[in-house]
């Protein structure tokens, strides 16, 4: 066996020898550092590395979007985008072949790799001299996540908003005319889809194969999020919602619906689609899904004939109702879960590290906002009176007749204005008053409600990273198992996820992490 592993020891030698011989060959300056004096006011044409946008990309570069920031920033940005497929792949082959690139933006999980690879630049010194709006306007909290021993590597982008935005959305008509409430208890809402279903003549609740966590049931079982923290036997730990103390109840009660007839029956291959379908054809009486699908399900309604296009473009209290939150009797607490994170994280290449002064003032430009230069107002809302307007309380309201135009923007951004973003961004949510409605409604004391996935706050966490996709498709593989069978081989469920998918390893280095997160 010893020999073995020399031999293999060996050979994972010579590829890390040969990988640091290439890198070497690119020139790598391991030691190289950021020229603090260069001169801001000739500023460079910059090639930037963005993300697919799903558009050729001489629409990129000439979108008005692209043509606003330059504006307000002074610098000429080109872009160029990664592909669709085997992004990550293109990503590592670009970098190899040294390909000039002032910053690139990147997915969470690329960041993390390239990180772990020493492929960034460490901009920890240099943000006090490029990036000053950048450190006033992005939080502590979102600084973390791009820090790693000590360093800052890159430029977080975070959510426009912490939104509370996967309900259950009812088919109100039908509460209505059988005298039903709007569930708030397992009881309450087991007996509503129970005369829907009958009222129907078929299951009553739909959703895709996409949701293993219905969170506005889940919550009744203290399962608010996918990665929280619970207490067991006296411990305070995050775990995996699998692995929470209540799983096995959650699952349990869903199978009970569907054993009953509640639930569709097809879940476990419905696509979004399907379950829009039947949902505005009254083929069922509610859906868990996204908020941002409510669009789409006015625009279903209309479609079938169950309003018309003037009920359409205003909002529709008496055909939709929203469930945030059950609970699981009268006395329980209401918590759900709020969504957050960082889709993006906008980094410099090692090699690029002479001339990263000017893309950190290039990111820190596009961020300023103040009451001489709203820079970040012009990228994300637009002008005054042309793309918004604002009412009398000091809301953003969009002028339909133009916002489209800013459809493309949040694109553009390579890090947001955390202390003005919200505000601007209700904006777009006002598009729609259905929508709107949705939202304020779901929204309604979050901060008090709302409960966030405690891994949407790490920093690069190689083991949890390695482990995501295999521990989430087991999981939501395996819910749809029970939901039909029941939890009778939940121990042995667990015993995978937790061993070959590596959700025990994923989990410990999160908790390590945790312990210094939980105590800032």
């Amino acid at each position: 066996m010893k020999k073995i592993y020399k031999v293999v020891s060996a050979a994972l030698l010579t590829v890390a020898v040969a990988v640091s011989v290439a890198f070497a060959g690119c020139g790598k300056d391991v030691n190289g550092s950021i020229d603090m004096d260069i001169d801001l006011s000739q500023k460079p044409e910059l090639s930037i590395l963005m993300p697919s946008s799903g558009f050729p990309i001489e629409q990129v570069n000439s979108d008005s979007n692209a043509k606003v920031i330059e504006q307000v920033t002074g610098y000429k940005a080109r872009y160029t985008q990664l592909p669709s497929a085997d992004a990550s792949k293109t990503l590592n082959n670009e970098l190899m072949d040294k390909r000039h690139y002032n910053a690139m933006k990147l997915t969470k999980s690329q960041f993390a790799d390239l990180v772990k690879d020493d492929m960034l630049v460490d901009i920890t010194e240099a943000l006090p001299v490029f990036g000053p709006d950048l450190l006033e306007n992005i939080s502590q909290e979102s600084w973390d996540v791009v820090t790693v021993d000590g360093k800052i590597y890159g430029i977080p982008e975070r959510a426009s908003s912490d939104n509370i935005e996967n309900p259950i959305v009812f088919n109100n008509d039908l509460l209505l005319k059988n005298n039903l409430d709007l569930p708030t208890t397992l009881a309450e809402f087991e007996n509503v889809l129970k005369v829907l279903t009958e009222k129907l003549g078929r299951p009553a609740m739909t959703f895709d194969k996409y949701t293993p966590l219905v969170f506005a049931v889940s919550a009744a079982f203290g399962i608010y999020s996918e990665w929280q923290e619970y207490t067991v036997n006296g411990n305070a730990q995050v775990l995996y919602y699998m692995n929470a103390p209540r799983y096995k109840e959650y699952v349990d009660y869903m199978n009970s619906l569907y054993k009953k007839g509640y639930i569709s029956q097809v879940v476990g291959t419905n696509t979004f689609t399907d379950v829009l379908n039947d949902f505005t054809a009254e083929k069922a009486g509610c859906m868990a899904c996204s908020i941002w699908n409510v669009t789409a399900i006015v625009s279903g309604l209309q479609a079938n004939g169950k309003i018309t296009a003037t009920e359409a473009a205003g909002t529709l209290e008496n055909n939709l109702a929203y469930l945030r939150a059950l609970k699981e009797n009268d006395g329980s607490q209401e918590k759900v879960y709020r969504s957050s994170g960082y889709t993006y994280i906008t980094a410099i290449p090692f090699y690029e590290a002479k001339d990263a002064g000017y893309a950190l003032d290039w990111m820190n430009s596009k961020i300023k906002d103040t009451d001489e230069e709203h820079n970040f107002r012009s990228i994300v809302l637009g002008e005054e009176n042309v793309h918004w307007m604002q009412n009398a309380n000091g809301d953003y309201l969009p002028i339909a007749a133009n916002f489209a135009e800013k459809d493309t923007a949040s694109y553009y951004l390579t890090g947001s204005n955390e202390k003005k973003y919200t505000a601007y961004w209700t904006a777009r949510v006002r598009k729609q008053p259905e929508l709107f409605r949705a939202w304020s409604t779901l929204m309604r004391n979050a901060d008090e409600v709302g409960v966030y996935n405690v891994v949407d706050f790490t920093p690069p966490i190689t083991e949890y990273n390695s482990k995501r996709s295999a521990i989430e498709e087991y999981a939501q593989d395996q819910f749809y198992v029970m939901l039909k069978d029941g939890s009778g081989n939940i121990a042995q469920y667990l015993e995978k996820l937790n061993g070959q998918n590596g959700c025990k390893s994923a989990t410990d280095a999160i908790n390590e992490w945790y312990k210094t997160y939980k105590h800032k």
